[in-house]
């Protein structure tokens, strides 16, 4: 296993692992993503973010494979944080999220959750800020990390 920082190489398969796990936003699996949140999973969406100076991107790989991909954006800002299915509960995005507050450091820490992964950063520290919100089918809750 290992952490690095993700580069353009990595762009069709960021974008393959996060899309594979999308479903987990909506409040109805059945429902589809809306379109303004499916551009945002687009591999030109992820190539913008790697490219961009104002994100840091990293990937944690299993022999060659990526299973894990972290994204900050201004360095205190959680974007994306997306483990693949067959390998979550095994510590790895406790792993990429302790690699990435080690590379940029902040005092505050913010993201919006979705609603499944709200435990997973209550793990870390996070704690909820307001109430949960929705937008077209996506749910959503923000919250902080104060270090």
């Amino acid at each position: 296993m290992s952490i690095r920082v993700a580069n353009e190489n990595d762009v069709s398969k960021i974008c393959s692992l996060v899309i594979s796990l999308s479903h987990f936003y909506l409040e109805s699996i059945e429902s589809e993503l809306p379109d303004w949140f499916a551009e945002t999973l687009t591999e030109k969406a992820f190539l913008n973010r790697i490219i961009n100076e104002e994100y840091q991107n990293f990937v944690y790989e299993i022999h060659g494979e990526i299973v894990g991909y972290l994204a900050l954006k201004g360095n205190s800002h959680l974007y994306h944080l997306f483990v693949a299915e067959n390998h979550q509960g095994k510590g790895i995005s406790k792993s990429l999220w302790s690699y990435a507050r080690n590379v940029c450091i902040a005092e505050i820490y913010t993201l919006r959750s979705s609603l499944f992964a709200i435990p997973i950063y209550q793990n870390f520290g996070f704690k909820m800020v307001g109430d949960a919100g929705e937008k077209d089918g996506i749910g959503f809750q923000s919250m902080e990390l104060r270090v």
